[in-house]
């Protein structure tokens, strides 16, 4: 197997030219600062050159870089000032992958066009004899070689250590205890090919007298800086120990240091295929799926296996209206007897709340859904004002203090998530994701797949991108990055792929808060919500951002050169107050320490080719996270499609049930720019033909090209549900009203009298009972495109 080499790389900060004054009397005092944070936890910065419009440095700085992660080099230019917070003058992002090995390179960065100001650097790059250890990974994301560095004072001191870079930084030493038992080491857990520093303090308790009152003592504390030493740790065999003497103060404090390497094996899945234990389901429910289509085609042989169509049911968001439309068009596709030839089953929001209340029992789909329909309506018709009576809030409190107490990250979403809770079951509901594998053990149900999308703000104010996270009984992940962990680990904490502190697994109440935390919306969102458009100044607000194709590059996929001009001062401040998410909630990042492969950006689930995007800004994305903050997937897309057009899957047929308010067609089309982005396979629509013509009950989209699947979509409308009970039974009474500013299905609206929810049922399953046809039609063509892909 070919080894990744490492590289020696030096950067040569020259000069610079033309620099712009910020100060009235006088030319700016510059500096450059150099991060490289694949290679480096600290920031490098030269000298400050006073007064000078072109400050002359000539310093240089050295790095271990690993080819096979890749390498972005900040560059930001500063004016420094003793009386106010630094400005900065200019950022520079630079691909190393467009340097050459074995050559030294001078490259001039022209950072403003206008006034010819430039910065000039010197670069070489060597082929290191060391090579690094075999990273994991795969063509998106890598992981270096996790060390646990093992630290603990030979001496009782209370002192400070923080190394930088690590998982933990900074961690507290109390030294001995009331029983004189000594301090428990510390461990840092950080990636071995960061250079790195070890800083120590030293806390010393002083003891002051309160003039007033002479009996009182208080205890103060006073921290001694100590010497601040380049890290030796990747240098220690795994295993040995040494002693390390800091100074700190007057005095030296000796460190016993020890490191030992993570385990090899990772506790995140890097793939991008869909688990073992997902595909063993797919072939236990296609015995179930087999005669099921067989009965709805009316064959007269069952299909091989191989020729079965997947099948593929989405609901979208929509609060309560959504929850309760989802039932009632399961109930008919039970009627219909189709309701078995479904493989899987994906929603957003409102939809995730049917869906749990659903899995709970594990045999739902075999069962006469009227059942679940009958005890979710008494819920939903009940006195939600006890939502916020004083025992229940006292619950919610009760219940978040426990979550903090077992080491969860909380906010105003889990209580949201209890307020769901209250709608769905009027009690605590103690299951798990993880106990729905009980609901799919033997492929009696169609396989679940909850989702919510990892909010990244982009460069500009207006430039966000949403990150779609699948959650199912066995695994949580991003498809994108092709990282997954166990369910019960979700909110766990993790590093560089290793769970370093397990948590208990989150209530499957809490993760509807999660996936539907429509609370986390920004005042520009709630604006183009309302109005239909963004702000046009909201961009203006932004960094101004250019790129610039390198010529020649050594790797033909490495990222064009970034230049940012910072916004000021109080544009910055308009944009945070416009964008900033003040409610949202937080989860440890699994994907936190891993880095990007060189190549990631020729991945269809990235599109760094779209200037702004924060695909382009990989030290930004979310590997290099504390936190992820995941939303409710319809501030990307109010549908569930993402998951379902993963290739992995093959779905052949999707039942699409839109539930949203407004515009029918707004997800679809969402969808359908979704699946160019990411050259996925989706139908053709022609949206312009759909504009202004009444609603059908039934729409089919499909192309030619078989590995497309065939789209029936389901508008929310009454179409001919008004004169029609059942298909060709007539009836009096079905003015349900589902668009109108009056109706009572609005989406804040959480509860319903019992005959608006049975009403609304009834109108989502007579949708689906009107149009048996289509969907028969559907699954016919599906299962021919198959046999002739076969040869059959």
């Amino acid at each position: 197997k070919e080894v990744d080499p490492y590289w020696n790389l030096s950067v040569k900060v020259l000069h610079a030219k033309n620099i712009a004054k910020s100060d009235i009397l006088s030319q700016s005092d510059c500096y450059v600062t150099l991060r490289l944070p694949t290679a480096s936890a600290k920031t490098h910065r030269t000298k400050t050159v006073n007064d000078s419009s072109s400050p002359v440095w000539n310093e240089t700085f050295h790095y271990r870089i690993h080819s096979r992660v890749k390498n972005i080099l900040e560059l930001n230019i500063y004016d420094e000032d003793t009386v106010s917070r630094d400005d900065r003058v200019s950022k520079v992002l630079f691909d190393i992958d467009n340097l050459s090995p074995g050559k030294t390179e001078r490259k001039v960065f022209l950072l403003d066009p206008q006034t010819r100001d430039e910065l000039w650097v010197e670069f070489a790059m060597e082929e290191r004899s060391l090579s690094p250890p075999c990273a994991a990974g795969h063509a998106v994301v890598q992981v270096c070689q996790c060390s646990a560095s093992i630290m603990f004072p030979t001496e009782d001191k209370n002192l400070v250590l923080k190394l930088t870079g690590a998982y933990e930084e900074e961690q507290v030493v109390p030294g001995k205890g009331p029983d004189g038992a000594s301090a428990e080491p510390l461990t840092f857990y950080i990636n071995g090919d960061l250079e790195t520093e070890l800083k120590v303090k030293l806390r010393k308790k002083m003891e002051s007298i309160n003039k007033e009152e002479e009996t009182e003592v208080a205890e103060e504390e006073e921290q001694v800086e100590g010497e601040v030493i380049p890290s030796a740790l990747k240098f220690l065999p795994a295993g040995q120990e040494v002693v390390l003497s800091v100074p700190v103060g007057q005095e030296d404090v000796d460190l016993q240091l020890k490191t030992t390497d993570c385990s090899k094996e990772l506790d995140v899945r890097l793939s991008f295929d869909i688990p073992e234990e997902e595909k063993e389901f797919v072939e236990r429910r296609r015995r179930l799926v087999t005669p099921a289509l067989q009965r709805a085609l009316q064959l007269s042989q069952a299909p091989k296996p191989q020729e079965v169509p997947v099948v593929a049911v989405v609901g979208s968001g929509g609060g309560t209206r959504a929850m309760t439309a989802l039932h009632g068009s399961l109930k008919a596709l039970q009627a219909l007897g189709l309701l078995d030839t479904v493989m899987y089953m994906a929603g957003v929001s409102g939809s995730t709340w049917a869906m749990s209340n659903l899995y709970s029992d594990a045999d739902w789909s075999q069962r006469d859904l009227q059942g679940p329909i009958t005890r979710v309506q008494a819920e939903t018709c009940k006195n939600q004002h006890g939502a916020f009576s004083p025992g229940q809030l006292q619950y919610y409190y009760q219940e978040v203090q426990n979550r903090r107490r077992m080491g969860q990250l909380v906010s105003v979403i889990d209580m949201w998530g209890l307020i769901i809770e209250y709608y769905i079951h009027g009690q605590m509901n103690p299951r798990m994701l993880s106990d729905q594998q009980e609901a799919i053990v033997g492929g009696q149900n169609p396989y679940p797949i909850y989702t919510a999308v990892n909010m990244k703000d982009g460069i500009l104010g207006s430039s966000d991108t949403a990150e779609w996270c699948e959650f199912t009984p066995h695994e949580v992940g991003f498809p994108k990055y092709g990282a997954f962990i166990h369910t019960r680990d979700f909110g766990s904490e993790f590093y560089m792929g290793h769970l370093i502190r397990k948590k208990p697994e989150t209530r499957l109440s809490f993760l509807l808060g999660i996936w539907s935390s429509i609370f986390s919306v920004n005042l520009a969102k709630a604006w183009s919500t309302l109005t239909g458009s963004v702000p046009s100044y909201l961009e203006s607000l932004g960094e101004d951002v250019r790129n610039n194709d390198e010529k020649e590059p050594f790797e033909p996929s490495a990222l064009d050169t970034y230049f940012i001009t910072p916004v000021s001062d109080l544009g910055k401040m308009l944009k945070d107050f416009l964008t900033d998410r003040p409610i949202i909630g937080q989860s440890y990042n699994f994907l936190r320490g891993f880095s990007l492969h060189w190549d990631y950006s020729e991945n269809s689930g990235f599109t760094a080719w779209k200037e702004t995007h924060p695909d382009a800004f990989p030290n930004d994305l979310t590997p290099s996270d504390t936190c992820l903050h995941l939303v409710d997937s319809g501030f990307a897309i109010n549908t569930g499609f993402p998951p379902l057009v993963r290739p992995h899957r093959g779905v052949n047929v999707i039942l699409s049930f839109n539930f949203t308010w407004g515009n029918q067609f707004k997800d679809l089309k969402l969808t359908a720019q979704y699946c160019r982005d990411h050259k996925l396979p989706f139908p053709h629509i022609d949206f312009s033909s759909l504009e202004g013509r009444p609603l059908q009950e039934c729409y089919v989209f499909k192309d030619d090209d078989p590995r497309v699947p065939i789209v029936l979509h389901f508008p929310l409308t009454n179409t001919s549900f008004r004169e029609y009970h059942a298909p060709g039974v007539k009836h009096v009474g079905g003015e349900v009203d589902v668009s109108s500013h009056g109706s009572p299905y609005r989406t804040y609206k959480m509860s319903y009298s019992p005959a608006e929810f049975a009403q609304l049922v009834d109108l989502a399953a007579y949708n689906v009972a009107n149009n048996r046809e289509a969907i028969i039609e559907a699954l016919r063509e599906a299962l021919d495109r198959k046999r002739a892909a076969r040869g059959g």
